[in-house]
C-alpha cells in the first residue's frame, strides 16, 4: 500500500471513529446495552483498520532490511601500536594463512593470546577474502590496537563500497560475520579506493 493510501485509510479510521462515538453519545440515554455493543464494534474497528495500515510496512522492513554496510562511516582516531603490510598485487587466497599467523604474531607481541584473539582472526580473515574475490590491487592490511579492541583496516583500488549479500546465498556471507562480531565497522571513500574497517573486543570470551 503506498503513502497515499495509508494516509486515506488512517484518515477514514478517524473520520468513521468521531461519527460512531457521537451516536453513542447520543444513544446513551436511550439504551445502555445498545451503546455498549456499538462501542465495543468501534473499537474492534479502529484496531483492525490500525493493524492492516502497519503490518505491510513491516513486513518490507523485514523483507529488505537495512544494509549495515550501506553508509560510509570513517573509524574513529586509534592511538595505539599498529602493524601494516602492502601488497602490490592481488594476493592469492592460499595468503591469507600466512597473513594469520603474522596477525597472531603481531598480536601476542600486544599481550594478547590464545581465544582471545579468535574473533580478531577470523574478521580478518572475512575482510582479506572479500578483498582479494571483489577488488583491485593494491592492498594494505593494518592492525591497530585499542583501549579494547584491534582495529581491522583492509585498503584497496575499488571505489564500490563492500556488500552483503542474501542470507540464503552459500556464500558472500563474510560480511555479516564481520558485522556480528565487531564493536563497530564500517567502510569510507578514499582517493585511490576505499577503506574498509572493523574494531573487534579483546574481552572474548569473558
Amino acid at each position: 500500500m503506498t503513502t497515499g493510501g495509508r494516509l486515506a485509510l488512517l484518515v477514514a479510521a478517524l473520520v468513521l471513529s468521531i461519527v460512531v462515538v457521537l451516536a453513542l453519545v447520543a444513544a446513551s440515554f436511550a439504551a445502555f446495552p445498545v451503546t455498549l455493543v456499538l462501542a465495543a464494534a468501534a473499537v474492534a474497528l479502529v484496531v483492525g483498520l490500525r493493524s492492516h495500515v502497519r503490518l505491510p510496512s513491516r513486513r518490507r522492513a523485514a523483507r529488505h532490511g537495512r544494509d549495515p554496510w550501506a553508509a560510509a562511516v570513517a573509524p574513529p582516531a586509534l592511538d595505539g601500536p599498529s602493524w601494516t603490510t602492502t601488497w602490490d598485487a592481488l594476493p592469492s587466497a592460499s595468503t591469507i594463512s600466512e597473513v594469520r599467523a603474522r596477525t597472531a604474531a603481531t598480536l601476542t607481541e600486544w599481550n594478547l593470546r590464545g581465544e582471545a584473539t579468535e574473533p580478531t582472526l577470523l574478521v580478518l580473515t572475512e575482510l582479506m577474502t572479500n578483498a582479494i574475490e571483489h577488488s583491485c590491487p593494491p592492498l594494505r592490511l593494518t592492525l591497530g590496537l585499542g583501549e579494547d579492541f584491534v582495529r581491522i583496516e583492509v585498503h584497496d583500488a575499488t571505489s564500490a563500497p563492500p556488500r552483503s549479500r542474501r542470507r540464503t546465498d552459500e556464500r558472500g556471507r563474510g560480511l555479516a560475520i564481520v558485522a556480528g562480531l565487531s564493536l563497530r565497522h564500517g567502510w569510507a571513500p578514499e582517493p585511490c579506493g576505499k577503506l574498509v574497517w572493523a574494531d573487534v573486543g579483546i574481552g572474548w570470551p569473558d
